[in-house]
């Protein structure tokens, strides 16, 4: 499977869903436009391994985990 920020923020989901409880979709658009719009280890690791780092579809790969 081809890593892209959809399956980073999937991951990132899977892992806050298992350590913090959460179980719920965030709202995209207020994601985006936050300060920090995806957490910094994450975005860290996309720039090395040469994914662009997408806010957007990172946070659409949050919500699907939900779906």
């Amino acid at each position: 499977m081809t890593k892209t920020a959809f399956w980073y923020g999937r991951q990132y989901a899977k892992h806050m869903a298992r350590t913090e409880g959460c179980s719920e979709p965030v709202d995209i658009n207020e994601m985006v436009n936050s300060s920090m719009d995806m957490p910094e280890g994450d975005y860290l690791e996309m720039k090395q391994k040469g994914i662009m780092p997408d806010a957007r579809q990172y946070w659409k790969g949050y919500n699907s985990y939900f779906e």
